[in-house]
Protein backbone atom coordinates (compact mmCIF):
# COMPACT_ATOMS: atom_id res chain seq x y z
CA UNK A 1 0.00 0.00 0.00
CA UNK A 2 1.72 3.47 -0.90
CA UNK A 3 0.30 6.25 1.51
CA UNK A 4 1.34 9.79 0.13
CA UNK A 5 2.37 12.34 2.52
CA UNK A 6 -0.94 14.75 1.84
CA UNK A 7 -2.94 11.83 3.39
CA UNK A 8 -1.76 13.08 6.59
CA UNK A 9 -3.23 16.04 8.18
CA UNK A 10 -1.01 18.08 10.88
CA UNK A 11 -2.22 20.38 13.11
CA UNK A 12 -1.06 22.95 15.60
CA UNK A 13 -2.18 24.71 19.29
CA UNK A 14 0.32 26.71 21.11
CA UNK A 15 -0.60 28.56 24.51
CA UNK A 16 1.60 32.03 25.05
CA UNK A 17 1.95 33.91 28.35
CA UNK A 18 1.48 37.88 27.66
CA UNK A 19 4.09 39.81 29.39
CA UNK A 20 3.97 43.46 29.66
CA UNK A 21 6.40 44.66 27.42
CA UNK A 22 8.37 47.60 29.26
CA UNK A 23 8.91 46.45 32.49
CA UNK A 24 8.68 42.33 31.26
CA UNK A 25 6.14 41.26 34.28
CA UNK A 26 4.41 38.95 33.67
CA UNK A 27 0.97 39.13 33.22
CA UNK A 28 -2.58 37.48 34.83
CA UNK A 29 -6.10 37.35 34.80
CA UNK A 30 -5.51 40.96 37.20
CA UNK A 31 -4.37 42.15 34.61
CA UNK A 32 -6.33 41.39 31.41
CA UNK A 33 -10.00 41.69 30.14
CA UNK A 34 -11.68 38.75 27.88
CA UNK A 35 -13.59 40.48 26.05
CA UNK A 36 -11.20 42.99 25.56
CA UNK A 37 -8.81 40.30 24.29
CA UNK A 38 -11.52 39.06 22.16
CA UNK A 39 -12.22 42.35 20.59
CA UNK A 40 -7.94 42.28 19.78
CA UNK A 41 -7.85 38.99 18.18
CA UNK A 42 -10.76 39.44 16.37
CA UNK A 43 -9.08 42.42 13.99
CA UNK A 44 -6.16 39.89 13.31
CA UNK A 45 -6.30 39.27 9.34
CA UNK A 46 -6.87 35.69 8.97
CA UNK A 47 -8.47 35.65 5.68
CA UNK A 48 -5.33 33.56 3.42
CA UNK A 49 -5.33 30.83 6.80
CA UNK A 50 -9.15 30.02 6.84
CA UNK A 51 -10.93 28.32 9.75
CA UNK A 52 -11.93 25.11 8.13
CA UNK A 53 -12.99 22.88 11.02
CA UNK A 54 -12.49 25.24 14.00
CA UNK A 55 -15.31 24.91 16.57
CA UNK A 56 -16.65 28.09 18.73
CA UNK A 57 -15.88 27.66 22.12
CA UNK A 58 -17.40 29.58 24.72
CA UNK A 59 -18.11 33.05 25.28
CA UNK A 60 -16.19 33.49 22.28
CA UNK A 61 -18.27 35.07 19.27
CA UNK A 62 -16.96 33.36 16.13
CA UNK A 63 -14.28 30.59 15.08
CA UNK A 64 -10.98 32.19 14.39
CA UNK A 65 -7.76 30.61 14.72
CA UNK A 66 -7.23 33.18 18.28
CA UNK A 67 -8.86 31.59 21.43
CA UNK A 68 -8.79 33.78 24.79
CA UNK A 69 -7.18 30.78 27.61
CA UNK A 70 -8.32 30.67 31.38
CA UNK A 71 -10.92 29.95 33.93
CA UNK A 72 -14.49 29.86 33.00
CA UNK A 73 -16.81 30.85 35.78
CA UNK A 74 -20.26 29.34 35.46
CA UNK A 75 -23.93 29.58 36.62
CA UNK A 76 -25.09 26.90 39.51
CA UNK A 77 -25.74 24.76 36.21
CA UNK A 78 -21.94 24.91 35.31
CA UNK A 79 -22.82 27.51 31.99
CA UNK A 80 -20.08 29.39 31.05
CA UNK A 81 -20.68 33.09 31.77
CA UNK A 82 -17.18 34.82 32.33
CA UNK A 83 -13.66 34.26 31.72
CA UNK A 84 -10.79 34.88 33.27
CA UNK A 85 -7.58 35.20 31.39
CA UNK A 86 -4.49 33.46 31.64
CA UNK A 87 -3.13 33.94 27.91
CA UNK A 88 -3.77 33.51 24.59
CA UNK A 89 -3.98 29.94 22.18
CA UNK A 90 -3.17 29.81 18.61
CA UNK A 91 -4.37 26.74 16.75
CA UNK A 92 -4.10 26.08 13.00
CA UNK A 93 -5.96 24.24 10.10
CA UNK A 94 -5.23 21.00 9.81
CA UNK A 95 -2.14 21.31 7.03
CA UNK A 96 -0.99 18.53 4.65
CA UNK A 97 2.65 18.77 5.66
CA UNK A 98 3.99 19.39 9.15
CA UNK A 99 6.37 22.21 7.40
CA UNK A 100 2.59 23.98 6.30
CA UNK A 101 1.55 23.55 10.27
CA UNK A 102 4.47 24.95 11.69
CA UNK A 103 4.42 27.95 9.14
CA UNK A 104 1.03 28.96 9.79
CA UNK A 105 1.75 28.69 13.34
CA UNK A 106 4.90 31.29 12.87
CA UNK A 107 2.43 33.27 11.05
CA UNK A 108 -0.62 33.52 13.22
CA UNK A 109 2.03 33.90 16.01
CA UNK A 110 3.63 36.80 14.26
CA UNK A 111 0.23 38.66 13.78
CA UNK A 112 -0.35 38.22 16.87
CA UNK A 113 2.62 39.48 18.27
CA UNK A 114 2.39 42.63 16.32
CA UNK A 115 -2.00 43.21 17.52
CA UNK A 116 -0.56 43.07 21.34
CA UNK A 117 2.70 45.24 21.19
CA UNK A 118 -0.23 48.17 20.26
CA UNK A 119 -1.16 47.63 24.07
CA UNK A 120 2.82 47.12 24.79
CA UNK A 121 2.52 43.62 25.60
CA UNK A 122 4.23 40.91 23.84
CA UNK A 123 3.86 37.04 24.04
CA UNK A 124 6.58 35.05 25.53
CA UNK A 125 6.57 31.15 25.34
CA UNK A 126 7.11 29.20 28.81
CA UNK A 127 5.57 26.26 30.28
CA UNK A 128 4.47 27.30 33.63
CA UNK A 129 3.47 31.20 34.91
CA UNK A 130 6.69 32.00 36.41
CA UNK A 131 4.95 33.98 39.57
CA UNK A 132 1.30 32.48 39.49
CA UNK A 133 0.45 29.58 40.78
CA UNK A 134 -1.89 27.24 42.91
CA UNK A 135 -4.60 29.19 41.54
CA UNK A 136 -8.26 29.09 42.83
CA UNK A 137 -11.56 29.81 41.99
CA UNK A 138 -15.31 28.38 42.42
CA UNK A 139 -16.11 25.09 40.90
CA UNK A 140 -16.82 24.90 37.54
CA UNK A 141 -17.15 21.41 36.63
CA UNK A 142 -19.18 18.81 38.64
CA UNK A 143 -16.52 16.01 38.01
CA UNK A 144 -13.99 16.83 40.70
CA UNK A 145 -11.25 15.47 38.32
CA UNK A 146 -11.98 17.95 35.53
CA UNK A 147 -12.26 21.08 37.67
CA UNK A 148 -8.97 20.02 39.32
CA UNK A 149 -7.71 20.07 36.12
CA UNK A 150 -9.09 23.49 34.89
CA UNK A 151 -7.37 24.66 38.27
CA UNK A 152 -4.45 23.69 37.55
CA UNK A 153 -4.49 24.59 33.90
CA UNK A 154 -5.07 28.40 35.10
CA UNK A 155 -1.26 28.48 35.60
CA UNK A 156 0.42 26.03 32.47
CA UNK A 157 0.67 26.24 28.68
CA UNK A 158 1.52 23.81 26.33
CA UNK A 159 0.89 22.94 22.89
CA UNK A 160 -0.81 20.12 21.18
CA UNK A 161 0.37 18.15 18.62
CA UNK A 162 -2.39 17.07 16.67
CA UNK A 163 -2.02 14.09 13.32
CA UNK A 164 -4.59 12.73 11.21
CA UNK A 165 -3.63 9.44 9.87
CA UNK A 166 -5.44 8.03 6.61
CA UNK A 167 -8.27 5.75 6.82
CA UNK A 168 -6.32 2.48 6.11
CA UNK A 169 -3.98 3.07 8.67
CA UNK A 170 -6.18 4.56 11.23
CA UNK A 171 -8.45 1.46 11.08
CA UNK A 172 -5.33 -1.10 11.81
CA UNK A 173 -4.75 1.51 15.27
CA UNK A 174 -5.45 -0.51 18.35
CA UNK A 175 -7.10 2.42 20.81
CA UNK A 176 -6.85 0.26 23.32
CA UNK A 177 -3.68 -0.35 23.55
CA UNK A 178 -2.81 3.04 22.27
CA UNK A 179 -2.79 4.50 25.79
CA UNK A 180 -0.45 2.38 27.27
CA UNK A 181 1.76 2.37 24.48
CA UNK A 182 2.02 6.29 24.91
CA UNK A 183 2.25 5.90 28.72
CA UNK A 184 5.58 3.66 28.05
CA UNK A 185 7.64 5.63 25.54
CA UNK A 186 6.57 9.24 25.31
CA UNK A 187 7.44 10.29 29.06
CA UNK A 188 11.14 10.11 28.15
CA UNK A 189 10.53 12.25 25.18
CA UNK A 190 8.17 14.76 27.05
CA UNK A 191 11.21 15.04 29.55
CA UNK A 192 13.48 16.22 26.38
CA UNK A 193 10.88 19.29 26.22
CA UNK A 194 10.92 20.44 29.73
CA UNK A 195 10.65 23.87 29.81
CA UNK A 196 9.40 25.36 32.84
CA UNK A 197 11.55 25.32 35.72
CA UNK A 198 10.84 28.78 37.70
CA UNK A 199 7.40 29.14 39.89
CA UNK A 200 6.34 31.95 42.15
CA UNK A 201 9.29 34.53 40.83
CA UNK A 202 11.94 31.98 40.96
CA UNK A 203 13.86 28.95 40.85
CA UNK A 204 10.98 25.62 41.42
CA UNK A 205 12.63 23.13 43.47
CA UNK A 206 11.38 20.20 45.33
CA UNK A 207 12.85 18.79 48.69
CA UNK A 208 15.62 21.45 48.21
CA UNK A 209 16.43 19.82 44.76
CA UNK A 210 15.83 21.92 41.55
CA UNK A 211 13.69 20.71 39.35
CA UNK A 212 13.65 21.06 35.39
CA UNK A 213 9.61 21.39 34.87
CA UNK A 214 6.75 22.41 37.55
CA UNK A 215 3.99 22.12 34.39
CA UNK A 216 4.68 18.38 33.64
CA UNK A 217 5.12 17.66 37.47
CA UNK A 218 1.57 19.36 38.38
CA UNK A 219 -0.26 18.57 35.05
CA UNK A 220 0.81 14.64 35.53
CA UNK A 221 -1.78 13.76 38.04
CA UNK A 222 -4.86 15.02 36.73
CA UNK A 223 -3.79 14.82 32.51
CA UNK A 224 -3.46 12.44 30.00
CA UNK A 225 -0.81 12.54 27.68
CA UNK A 226 -3.11 12.32 24.46
CA UNK A 227 -6.50 12.28 23.25
CA UNK A 228 -8.07 10.73 20.31
CA UNK A 229 -10.87 12.29 18.45
CA UNK A 230 -13.19 10.22 16.53
CA UNK A 231 -15.53 12.86 15.25
CA UNK A 232 -15.84 15.04 12.91
CA UNK A 233 -12.84 11.92 11.98
CA UNK A 234 -10.28 10.18 13.33
CA UNK A 235 -7.51 12.42 15.34
CA UNK A 236 -4.86 12.18 17.39
CA UNK A 237 -3.79 15.00 19.75
CA UNK A 238 -0.39 14.62 21.98
CA UNK A 239 -0.82 17.16 24.84
CA UNK A 240 2.48 16.25 26.83
CA UNK A 241 5.22 18.29 25.12
CA UNK A 242 5.74 21.56 26.96
CA UNK A 243 6.34 25.29 24.87
CA UNK A 244 9.12 24.72 22.47
CA UNK A 245 11.67 27.90 22.62
CA UNK A 246 12.20 27.33 18.81
CA UNK A 247 9.44 26.67 16.20
CA UNK A 248 12.10 23.97 15.15
CA UNK A 249 11.28 21.27 18.27
CA UNK A 250 7.62 21.25 16.83
CA UNK A 251 8.92 19.22 13.82
CA UNK A 252 10.45 16.36 16.50
CA UNK A 253 7.29 16.67 18.17
CA UNK A 254 5.43 15.57 15.47
CA UNK A 255 7.50 12.94 14.41
CA UNK A 256 8.30 10.96 17.33
CA UNK A 257 4.43 11.35 17.88
CA UNK A 258 4.11 9.33 14.70
CA UNK A 259 6.58 7.05 15.50
CA UNK A 260 5.18 6.01 18.40
CA UNK A 261 1.37 5.74 16.44
CA UNK A 262 2.60 3.75 13.32
CA UNK A 263 5.58 1.60 14.29
CA UNK A 264 4.64 -2.15 15.54
CA UNK A 265 8.18 -2.49 16.68
CA UNK A 266 7.51 0.24 19.68
CA UNK A 267 5.01 -2.24 21.57
CA UNK A 268 6.27 -1.88 25.32
CA UNK A 269 3.11 -0.92 27.82
CA UNK A 270 2.63 1.02 30.96
CA UNK A 271 -0.46 1.71 33.22
CA UNK A 272 -0.73 5.38 34.25
CA UNK A 273 -0.34 5.07 37.72
CA UNK A 274 3.49 4.00 36.63
CA UNK A 275 3.44 7.08 33.47
CA UNK A 276 2.54 9.62 36.60
CA UNK A 277 5.24 8.70 38.98
CA UNK A 278 7.48 8.28 36.09
CA UNK A 279 6.72 11.97 35.12
CA UNK A 280 6.76 13.91 38.85
CA UNK A 281 10.56 12.22 38.94
CA UNK A 282 11.17 12.74 35.45
CA UNK A 283 10.29 16.43 35.84
CA UNK A 284 12.65 16.80 38.81
CA UNK A 285 15.59 14.07 38.22
CA UNK A 286 15.52 14.34 34.35
CA UNK A 287 16.08 10.88 32.11
CA UNK A 288 18.05 8.19 33.82
CA UNK A 289 20.24 6.01 31.23
CA UNK A 290 17.14 3.60 30.79
CA UNK A 291 14.66 6.83 30.01
CA UNK A 292 17.26 7.87 27.53
CA UNK A 293 17.67 4.42 25.88
CA UNK A 294 14.01 4.64 24.97
CA UNK A 295 14.37 8.21 24.16
CA UNK A 296 16.45 6.60 21.49
CA UNK A 297 14.80 4.30 20.05
CA UNK A 298 11.47 6.42 19.93
CA UNK A 299 13.99 8.71 17.49
CA UNK A 300 15.63 6.18 16.05
CA UNK A 301 11.76 4.40 14.51
CA UNK A 302 11.28 8.21 13.93
CA UNK A 303 13.89 8.30 11.09
CA UNK A 304 12.58 4.76 10.17
CA UNK A 305 8.86 6.46 9.92
CA UNK A 306 9.93 9.64 8.08
CA UNK A 307 11.99 7.72 5.47
CA UNK A 308 8.86 5.53 4.42
CA UNK A 309 6.22 8.55 3.95
CA UNK A 310 9.01 10.28 3.00
CA UNK A 311 8.61 13.08 5.52
CA UNK A 312 11.77 15.63 6.64
CA UNK A 313 13.55 13.80 9.43
CA UNK A 314 16.57 15.89 10.15
CA UNK A 315 15.17 17.93 13.05
CA UNK A 316 14.70 15.02 15.28
CA UNK A 317 18.82 16.23 15.28
CA UNK A 318 17.77 18.62 17.83
CA UNK A 319 16.13 15.66 20.13
CA UNK A 320 19.57 13.58 19.46
CA UNK A 321 21.69 16.66 20.75
CA UNK A 322 19.78 16.95 23.66
CA UNK A 323 19.71 13.23 24.59
CA UNK A 324 23.85 13.18 24.05
CA UNK A 325 23.84 15.94 26.57
CA UNK A 326 21.81 15.02 28.97
CA UNK A 327 20.12 18.33 28.25
CA UNK A 328 16.64 20.30 28.04
CA UNK A 329 15.42 23.52 27.39
CA UNK A 330 14.81 24.09 31.30
CA UNK A 331 18.29 23.89 31.86
CA UNK A 332 19.16 26.65 29.40
CA UNK A 333 16.37 29.04 31.20
CA UNK A 334 17.84 27.90 34.89
CA UNK A 335 21.48 29.29 33.23
CA UNK A 336 19.86 32.71 31.95
CA UNK A 337 18.30 33.20 35.34
CA UNK A 338 21.19 32.57 37.51
CA UNK A 339 23.18 34.46 35.33
CA UNK A 340 20.80 37.79 35.19
CA UNK A 341 19.71 37.08 39.02
CA UNK A 342 16.46 38.33 37.48
CA UNK A 343 13.14 36.75 36.26
CA UNK A 344 12.49 39.86 33.58
CA UNK A 345 15.62 39.27 32.07
CA UNK A 346 14.55 36.05 31.44
CA UNK A 347 11.08 37.03 30.09
CA UNK A 348 12.66 39.68 28.02
CA UNK A 349 15.25 37.33 26.52
CA UNK A 350 11.96 34.50 25.77
CA UNK A 351 9.97 37.32 23.98
CA UNK A 352 13.32 38.57 22.18
CA UNK A 353 13.95 34.88 21.13
CA UNK A 354 10.17 34.41 20.03
CA UNK A 355 9.65 37.38 17.69
CA UNK A 356 13.33 36.91 16.03
CA UNK A 357 12.36 33.48 15.60
CA UNK A 358 9.00 34.62 14.00
CA UNK A 359 10.39 36.90 11.50
CA UNK A 360 11.70 33.59 9.74
CA UNK A 361 10.02 33.01 6.58
CA UNK A 362 7.04 34.87 6.90
CA UNK A 363 5.10 34.10 3.70
CA UNK A 364 2.71 30.94 4.01
CA UNK A 365 3.92 28.44 1.99
CA UNK A 366 1.48 25.67 0.88
CA UNK A 367 1.90 22.66 0.13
Amino acid sequence: MTIRRTEFGFGLEAEYLLIDKNSFRPLFCDDLDADDLLNLVERIPVSDIGVDGFNIKPLHRKAIPYLIEGYYLTDDDMKPLKLLPKGIELRTPIAPSIEEAIQTLRLLTKRLNLAVSDRDWALCSLSHHPVETNFQAKRNYRRDDYWQWALTAMTTFGPDINISVPAEIGNSIDLNALEEKINYYMPPLVALSFASPFERGKLWEVDGKQGLSVRTYKRSTCAPLFYVHKEPELRFEFKGFEMPLNFEDYDAFFLTSLAILLDPALNKSAGNDDRIAQLRRLSVDGLSREEGEIAQEVIFSARKIARHYQLPSEKLAILEQRLQANDCPSKNLIETYLASGSMENVLQNLSNLLEKNTDKQLTLQTA
